[in-house]
């Protein structure tokens, strides 16, 4: 009994895996995907956003520490006057400093766009397979030989 039980779901699950899936639960399981695609790519583009911002703020800083040394370097055509040094030194140090983290920043901020891309990439596929399949089975007209109104 135990081995013809046996067999029987093992035929009845052979079937389930070649039984072709019906467009109906096709396009269930498409919208699904497309939605927490389209969940995953708003938000990788809100995050994508706000590291965009802290790189501005960090190049506003290096802007401001630019001016600073060009403003002490300026002072005087012969070099940084004695009495400004040791704060020229500081700046001109916390502007060298800081330049290894911009770099990984800007490297990090590219690395995230083309990973937010693929996120878009897939996204879009799917968008594009549930329009075809909607189409298919009659859900969704096709507009593109819909008359314009006048």
């Amino acid at each position: 009994m135990l081995a013809i039980a046996a067999t029987a779901l093992l035929v009845m699950a052979v079937i389930d895996y070649f039984r072709p899936i019906p467009p109906e639960v096709q396009l269930r399981a498409l919208r699904t995907q497309l939605s927490e695609a389209r969940s995953a790519a708003d938000s990788c583009q809100a995050a994508l956003a706000d590291e965009e911002a802290r790189l501005r703020a960090s190049d506003a800083r290096f802007d401001t520490l630019r001016s600073m040394i060009d403003y002490y370097e300026g002072l005087d055509p012969r070099g940084v006057p004695a009495d400004s040094y040791d704060i020229y030194i500081a700046i001109f140090n916390d502007y060298n400093a800081a330049i290894p983290a911009r770099e990984d920043a800007g490297d990090t901020l590219r690395a995230h766009e083309q990973a937010c891309r693929a996120i878009i990439e897939r996204h879009n596929l799917i968008a594009d397979s549930a329009l075809a399949l909607a189409r298919e089975l009659g859900v969704l007209r096709d507009t593109s030989t819909i008359e314009p109104v006048q």
